[in-house]
């Protein structure tokens, strides 16, 4: 062990001597390794200095091993392979143990995030590695396991299910100081309004809301904008404006009293949450079925 302390520091010219055994020469060594000729030569003259022994011969086109050079690699080349492989597998092993979910920012703020502590306690040896994200990620190149989209129809691909349709309504704080009973989709008209602007589908914002309740929408310079769904209903919730929100975001809110459901204006449908799961790990399998199973105890 006294010696392995004091040699330590010689790991990375094994390494290298590892490379410029298998290489012609230090220019192939060097680019196998992401390093200069120059970085490769210094490495294997510092280990010949520590060793009191010539390891290569050299010229000006190619290099070979000496004697020492020989014995050295038959006994340091394959440990260091079965160093390699060792640690190969202990990464494949933590793999294994590790799921990948992508989900919009929304969604993980409002839902996942709040309930990913109850999958912690009842999984706890299972690495969840969260990507919030409102882009649609190529899901193999990035490797996810799990996620969750928002769309009209289901996306492409036999891996996907629907797990539930949104309802959205108007929702506003208890704080909030209305102008009228709030009773009818018409006193909307007379309300301060939270208008979601962007990227967002039509479906989303209070014009198509007001025009599905045969009503002509006011113009959105009356109320506030917002450019994401998580500023709206952050406002929302310090009673600046009613918003145009639902199920399962908004849930969490509405249970603690931290937003109220307007009375009144039937929940308006729209578009699904579909849930994608790969078959590539055991991992992937739990944290759907956790999925599905917190979608059903919110249901009741």
């Amino acid at each position: 062990m006294d010696n392995l302390r004091k040699d330590v520091h010689l790991l990375r010219n094994l390494v290298t001597f590892r490379a410029a055994c298998v290489s012609d020469n230090f220019t192939t060594a060097a680019r196998a390794l992401g390093v200069s000729r120059v970085a490769v030569s210094r490495q294997i003259a510092e280990l010949e200095q520590a060793l009191g022994t010539r390891l290569f011969h050299r010229d000006l086109r190619r290099v070979a091993l000496t004697r020492s050079g020989e014995v050295l690699a038959k006994t340091v080349n394959p440990a260091l392979q079965a160093i390699a492989d060792a640690m190969a597998q202990q990464r494949a092993s933590a793999s294994e143990q590790r799921v990948t979910i992508t989900v919009t920012s929304a969604f993980a703020t409002y839902w996942l995030m709040p309930r990913l502590i109850d999958f912690g306690a009842k999984h706890p040896d299972i690495e969840v590695n969260l990507v919030a994200s409102d882009r649609n990620l190529d899901l193999v190149s990035e490797r996810i396991d799990v996620a969750v989209r928002y769309s009209p129809t289901k996306p492409d691909g036999a891996r996907w299910a629907p797990i539930m349709q949104e309802e959205i309504f108007p929702v506003f704080a208890p704080g909030y100081e209305a102008r009228t009973a709030l009773s009818s989709a018409s006193d909307l008209l007379h309300e301060r309004l939270l208008y979601l602007s962007g990227s967002y589908r039509p479906e989303a914002g209070w014009p198509y809301w007001f025009r599905h309740h045969d009503l002509s929408p006011p113009e959105a310079r009356t109320g506030i904008q917002m450019n994401t769904y998580i500023n709206m209903l952050q406002a929302a919730i310090e009673g600046q404006g009613i918003a145009l929100a639902g199920h399962p975001l908004v849930d969490t809110f509405l249970q603690s009293g931290a937003l109220c459901r307007m009375a009144g204006p039937e929940p308006l449908k729209r578009d699904w949450y579909f849930l994608y799961t790969s078959d590539e790990s055991e991992p992937a399998g739990v944290f759907r079925n956790w999925v599905l199973h917190q979608f059903h105890e919110d249901k009741n």
